[in-house]
């Protein structure tokens, strides 16, 4: 099997048939990433395909040594703040507020229900500060490593240690306000 910074290789010099592997082994956990902060499957699945085409505008900018993984989460975290930001400036339109509309394929919003359906874990992880979720669900649901965080949030690796620490312990004083309830 390629790697994945081969494969970006190939398509940084022009064989961009070759993007398709790399969406497939990725969708899922951009997605996830992106539905996590946004809360709107559309949403997310609007800032998928806007972070798959800024991969195609940008192909050029990927440098050889660095992780294809860490760039495509940093696309991803700023193409959502990009869409925050746009989002903030468009008014609603005749009273109807188009992004609670839901556009989703029904097999994508049930298969990403599927895998988050512990309720316990998902109220302690919605009661994390937003900068520990967000160190918590590269590591431990999209399996960065702590460079690659570091890198996405730009932010040391040693700021991303002491985050994924101090989320932990804030993890364990959620859990037992849960319990007691």
């Amino acid at each position: 099997m390629r790697t994945d910074e081969d494969i970006m290789k190939t398509v940084a010099n022009g064989d961009l048939q070759q993007l398709g592997e790399l969406y497939q082994r990725y969708r899922r956990p951009i997605y996830g990433f992106l539905l996590k902060r946004v809360n709107v499957p559309a949403k997310a699945e609007d800032l998928l395909h806007t972070t798959f085409e800024r991969v195609i505008k940008y192909r050029g900018s990927f440098r050889e040594g660095s992780t294809f993984r860490s760039w495509l989460f940093t696309i991803a975290r700023n193409a959502m703040h990009d869409g925050m930001k746009q989002e903030s400036r468009m008014p609603i339109k005749n009273g109807v507020d188009i992004s609670n509309l839901s556009l989703l394929t029904p097999s994508a919003q049930c298969d990403w229900e599927l895998r988050e359906t512990d309720n316990q874990s998902q109220a302690a992880l919605a009661a994390l500060p937003d900068t520990y979720r967000e160190v918590v669900d590269l590591a431990w649901k999209r399996g960065l490593k702590y460079a690659e965080i570091g890198e996405v949030l730009g932010i040391s690796e040693a700021n991303v240690k002491v985050r994924i620490h101090r989320a932990t312990k804030q993890l364990r004083v959620n859990y037992a306000k849960l319990n007691q309830q």
